[in-house]
């Protein structure tokens, strides 16, 4: 798994380690990073979408 989260871009890393890892609300997230609040939201929407597919093609189903 961890070379699919290595396989995204490093804007879309850093929200999902923003958001899921470090457990801070998108809002906090945009502020923490100093990106607007759709910015964060955009990317982590594309972010989970390449995991999901990196995931796939390593044969893990989500």
């Amino acid at each position: 798994m961890a070379d699919a989260i290595r396989s995204l871009s490093p804007d879309h890393r850093v929200v999902l380690l923003e958001t899921y890892y470090r457990g801070r609300t998108m809002a906090e997230a945009a502020q923490a990073l100093g990106i607007p609040l759709g910015t964060v939201k955009s990317r982590t929407y594309y972010a989970l979408h390449a995991l999901r597919l990196a995931l796939q093609e390593r044969g893990i189903e989500p």
